[in-house]
């Protein structure tokens, strides 16, 4: 074990900066998240009954699912450490199949509504036929899909750097 003039021991490794491709990381995060909000995007635009532009709603103003979908990404120490997706928030709703007079309970929608029986309600738009919520899983499935080649990416840029670490030892 090597100890310096101040009495500090001293640790040595075989690994350098040089070795973590930063750039490399950077680059495969930012093509794997706007490849995933493409993605998405094409998830959302089979709902063809969704919001037409934008709409006012008291205090805030709500947009069309497809188009509110963005990817952003944050560094820390100049390496993209996460990826976030914002989306209007009917999103969560629809990916839940919930809303007004249906919520989750148990891992189930069931109807909360205190009105009439759904049975009974007036003709909507999607048909004479009153129909009951249901999820339509529009994100996170897409995220399982995609995640493992993120990872699988990531590995492979780093495995240099990953192997070099494991040969760090005290002198």
């Amino acid at each position: 074990m090597g100890i310096t003039q101040s009495g500090i021991p001293e640790v040595t490794g075989q690994t350098s900066g040089a070795d973590f491709d930063a750039k490399g990381q950077n680059e495969a995060v930012s093509k794997w998240a706007s490849m995933v909000q493409r993605k998405l995007r094409d998830r959302t635009s089979i709902f063809l009954h969704g919001k037409e532009g934008t709409i006012n709603r008291p205090g805030r103003l709500e947009r069309n699912l497809n188009d509110s979908i963005k990817s952003l990404t944050k560094k820390s120490y100049g390496v993209i450490d996460r990826v976030t997706y914002t989306f209007e928030r009917h999103g969560v709703f629809v990916h839940k199949g919930v809303g007004r007079g249906y919520k989750m309970q148990g891992g189930m929608v069931i109807r909360t509504a205190k009105s009439e029986d759904p049975t009974t309600r007036q003709p909507t738009w999607w048909g004479d036929e009153p129909r009951p919520r249901l999820p339509n899983e529009w994100f996170n499935p897409l995220l399982d899909q995609t995640l493992p080649e993120l990872a699988d990416k990531l590995a492979e840029i780093n495995a240099d750097a990953v192997l070099n670490a494991t040969r760090m030892m005290i002198r």
